[in-house]
């Protein structure tokens, strides 16, 4: 067996540590540029996912499975807490839709109101409209009548009174 000089071995695994450490910081940075929604590598709105950070990061997915364990729980806490978040805000979106409905449809109910009461005095005047018509139709027969009797010739007035006598 050969013997490699101490000092190799030591640079070997600083290197070693340094890499690990390189690689972890290019995955951090890739879950945060993927849960910001400004990746560099890889379409924005990529679901955030152990195989989207890894080709952000420009790493090999067995590398992330192997060697970053963290990394792994990171994804799983964010997939995990943004489904929360978003059925919280959906819920509150919901809630406020259902207060605007009830104040639509209250205003829908008073507009309601107003129309059937619209109706009525319509109704009302419509009625009172034809009585006056009708009112106006007498009055006009009365009025062609009297005329007829002034125009007439005097001898055709008497005859009238006479009759009506």
């Amino acid at each position: 067996m050969s013997s490699v000089p101490e000092a190799s071995l030591e640079a070997l695994a600083a290197h070693g540590r340094d890499s690990v450490k390189e690689t972890r910081q290019k995955l951090e940075l890739a879950v945060r540029r993927l849960v910001n929604g400004n990746p560099q590598k890889v379409p924005k709105g990529t679901k955030l996912t152990a195989a989207s950070v890894c080709k952000e990061a420009g790493v090999d997915r067995a590398t992330l499975y192997r060697f970053h364990e963290p990394v792994l729980t990171e994804i799983r806490r964010i997939n995990d807490t943004t489904p929360r978040a978003q059925l919280k805000e959906s819920r509150t979106e919901l809630a406020a839709t259902e207060t605007r409905l009830k104040e639509y449809r209250a205003l829908v109910e008073e507009a309601q109101a107003e129309v059937a009461a619209l109706a009525r005095i319509n109704y009302r005047l419509d009625a009172r409209n034809k009585e006056l018509e009708e009112l106006l139709r007498i009055r006009d027969e009365v009025i062609t009548q009297l005329q007829q009797q002034v125009n007439a010739p005097k001898g055709i007035v008497r005859n009238i009174k006479s009759d009506a006598s």
